[in-house]
């Protein structure tokens, strides 16, 4: 089942690991958001069973967040920094439009 992961708004020269159940998905260590479009990176990944731990690090921040999230079948996280420096999580079933 696809997994489909984008980082989004507020980050900035941000050191970012992804990983899901423990495997290593994405890592960058300068993201940066284009404004313009409200879009930092992505990764797609195949997974074999639901639900699955989707984990997030944000080195020079020091924030480490997880969540358990269901893949019953082509799934959309979006993941974006607060200015307080807090991720907010966004779930879907259909892709994320950008301009």
């Amino acid at each position: 089942m696809l997994l489909h992961i984008a980082l989004q708004e507020g980050f900035h020269h941000d050191d970012v690991r992804v990983s899901v159940d423990a495997r290593e998905a994405l890592t960058n260590g300068d993201l940066t958001t284009r404004r313009q479009t409200g879009y930092a990176a992505s990764v797609e990944i195949e997974v074999m069973r639901s639900p699955v731990v989707v984990e997030v690090v944000l080195t020079k921040r020091g924030v480490t967040q997880s969540k358990s999230v269901s893949v019953d079948g082509p799934t959309y996280v979006g993941l974006s920094l607060t200015t307080e420096g807090s991720l907010v999580w966004k779930i879907a079933h259909g892709p994320f439009g950008y301009l």
